[in-house]
């Protein structure tokens, strides 16, 4: 864990510390009611989960994005598929963002365009409607019937069909998806090796990446932060076991 809590304060420490309060606040007419609550340790990292690592990138992309395609001052079409609400909400103040999802949220303060929609059939949208596509850690999911979804052996190639149909020539696309030996994970996920993730999106061309060595799962979570810092692009699993992965965080531009 980035966030954990560690042991309570001494209880003479919290003793005295509590005496002081109720000596003080006696003089305002106010009375607490005291817990000594464990201590809990500052998060020495930036970003700790990929999700917010992903919406950060995502959204320097896309502000680089608009500033070329349009000056800063149109917007993009933006089609995305398991981002954050908080990432999309982010990204509508200067976009126009098309979510799908499978279920409906309950509120929405945002210009975000919610739509209903299982992926694995065919997108409801006109041909090159959009500019960008994003989607983190959930194209690998699609098919499994993991969050609802229809079992679809090939629901990610036909999804990747629909998507090459739905963007425009010049689009650009970024991804998170799991890095790690080939497997199947049934009723979970795919994880990908990066060889096999370039033949995949055989409509797109990988133009910007990085890996994420902090965050890892399998057997290899507990690995120590290597000495090359957090973001590389060292795309080698040759040491992982089946089922090991780490993220890789992917922008690619259609060809």
């Amino acid at each position: 864990m980035f966030y954990r809590f560690l042991k309570r304060h001494p209880l003479k420490e919290f003793d005295n510390f509590k005496k002081a309060v109720e000596k003080e606040y006696e003089k305002l007419d106010i009375e607490f009611h005291t817990v000594n609550y464990p201590i809990s340790k500052e998060n020495p990292m930036e970003n700790p989960d990929h999700y917010a690592i992903f919406a950060y990138w995502i959204a320097k992309k896309i502000l680089n994005n608009r500033l070329i395609e349009g000056g800063g001052e149109s917007k993009l079409e933006i089609l995305d598929v398991g981002n954050t609400k908080f990432s999309n909400m982010f990204n509508s103040i200067n976009n126009n963002v098309t979510a799908l999802v499978l279920e409906e949220p309950l509120d929405n303060i945002s210009d975000v365009k919610y739509i209903k929609h299982d992926i694995s059939n065919a997108l409801p949208f006109l041909d090159k409607t959009f500019d960008v596509f994003t989607s983190p850690s959930t194209l690998h999911l699609i098919g499994q019937g993991r969050y609802g979804d229809k079992l679809n052996p090939c629901a990610l190639l036909e999804f990747l069909e629909e998507l090459n149909r739905v963007t425009k020539d010049s689009s650009k696309a970024y991804i998170m998806l799991p890095l790690g030996k080939d497997a199947l994970l049934f009723g979970y996920h795919f994880i990908y090796s990066y060889e096999s993730i370039v033949k995949i999106f055989k409509y797109w061309n990988v133009t910007d990446y990085m890996v994420d060595n902090l965050v890892k799962f399998g057997t290899i979570s507990k690995l120590p932060l290597p000495s090359c810092g957090r973001f590389n692009k060292d795309i080698d699993v040759s040491d992982f076991k089946v089922g090991d992965y780490k993220i890789i965080y992917l922008e690619l531009s259609k060809k």
